[in-house]
């Protein structure tokens, strides 16, 4: 429960995004409704995730970086990628009304994407224990790798944007 009020934030609309994703993760999406809930709650799971790791990288380049704010969102950032893979449940991708850029290969490839995001979890847990050394270089190299592996993974298994 408290990696879901981590997760969330403690904001009303986020316990209801969650609440609703786990209680159609666990009748199965039975509607259109149901899965623009769980596709809206994990674009704002990734916002999240965005936002946080924009907040480190702006203290990572500081001259004296405050460690409590890069210690927490270091630890966010590994919340969120330990809970990664169950933004993605089955019939949860396009051709139900929601826009979406995950790509079909996230279901019909489970086990690279299980690579994929054991990857994430693995650099962010790299990047939890750099921030608890206070060693900004370690800290820059560590966060280098989990952008690196945030980019492996969209360039696979998120859609390109179209111009058109």
């Amino acid at each position: 429960m408290s990696l879901i009020f981590r997760l969330c934030g403690r904001s009303r609309r986020g316990m209801l995004l969650i609440s609703a994703v786990l209680l159609i993760g666990v009748a199965g999406p039975a509607s259109a409704a149901g899965i623009a809930t769980l596709v809206h709650a994990r674009q704002d799971h990734f916002r999240m995730l965005g936002r946080t790791a924009k907040s480190l990288r702006e203290q990572m380049w500081r001259s004296a970086p405050d460690w409590s704010i890069v210690a927490r969102d270091a630890g966010q950032i590994q919340s969120l990628a330990k809970a990664l893979p169950t933004w993605f449940p089955a019939g949860s991708g396009k051709g139900h009304g929601v826009k979406t850029k995950a790509r079909a290969v996230i279901w019909t490839e489970p086990k690279a994407f299980a690579q994929a995001a054991q990857l994430l979890l693995n650099r962010a847990q790299d990047l939890t224990q750099a921030a608890t050394s206070h060693n900004v270089r370690a800290l820059r190299v560590r966060e280098r790798a989990l952008g690196q592996a945030c980019g492996s993974c969209h360039r696979h298994f998120r859609a390109r944007r179209s111009w058109w």
